[in-house]
């Protein structure tokens, strides 16, 4: 387990606090150093009551849920570890010490959901538009469009013809670029609003093949297991598994990442 708090985490609540008044924003950072020391004193579960009265004040950081998910892994509660380590790799993608941690607590659970293999040009796309922020693409994306229109100016008002051509066709590489950052960035975002995703909660959920207590059950799902939400029917969720696996339960039996 990467047992290291993150410490960061004290830094950004502080830029953030300036937009809040100073006692909160006093108490807020009093109560993060106050849980990171809880932590490493082994007092766990007060460590949990600090963080947790840090994110009821409207401040989140995957930073925050990282350090959370690390004190209920210390708890030996996995199923809690693994909410917080995916709210922390919803905010935080790259992190490795986050996606570690998600995957040793995943070995504690009772169920072992194994993903459908991605093709081999899908699983690519997939791990090169992850290796990046939305704000790299952002950047280089913006980056490349001004430079495109550099080159575009000088093909446009260049006499040489050697200098035209080779500013002709660095634009076109330009603007492309620019497009294809601009839609891995874009991708990036759309994933993150629309991707509805929740911890099973419940010590075991029977699934239903429709949505109602009488549907003839489909299989069983423990606490601890990753689900995407895919259709809402009253207080009945559908929802689909890594392995593919669908069905319907109940909403309290889970918590939205």
């Amino acid at each position: 387990m990467k047992n290291a708090i993150k410490r960061y985490s004290l830094l950004l609540l502080i830029v953030v606090s300036c937009l809040v008044s100073q006692g909160q924003s006093g108490a807020v950072k009093d109560s993060v150093s106050s849980a990171n020391q809880l932590y490493n004193t082994a007092k766990y579960q007060d460590a949990i009551r600090k963080y947790q009265y840090v994110l009821a004040q409207g401040f989140e950081s995957s930073e925050l849920y990282f350090n959370l998910g690390n004190a209920f892994y210390k708890m030996g509660n996995a199923t809690y570890a693994i909410l917080n380590y995916e709210r922390a790799k919803k905010l935080a993608p790259n992190d490795d010490d986050v996606r570690y941690n998600l995957e040793l607590a995943r070995t504690l659970i009772v169920d072992n959901v194994v993903s459908l293999p991605d093709g081999g040009f899908l699983r690519w796309s997939k791990q090169l538009v992850s290796s990046k922020s939305i704000n790299f693409w952002g950047i280089l994306s913006i980056a490349t469009f001004f430079t495109f229109l550099f080159l575009f100016g000088l093909f446009l008002l260049s006499r040489t013809f050697r200098i035209k051509r080779l500013a002709f066709w660095f634009s076109i590489a330009a603007i492309s670029i620019s497009a294809i950052t601009f839609t891995f960035g874009t991708s990036m975002k759309s994933k993150m609003v629309n991707h509805k995703s929740a911890v099973i909660t419940d010590r075991s959920v029977k699934v239903k093949a429709s949505p109602s207590e009488t549907g003839t059950e489909l299989f069983i799902v423990h606490e601890g297991v990753t689900v995407q939400l895919t259709d809402k029917l009253g207080d009945w969720v559908n929802i689909s598994l890594p392995d593919g696996n669908k069905g319907w339960v109940k909403e309290e039996s889970m918590i939205r990442i």
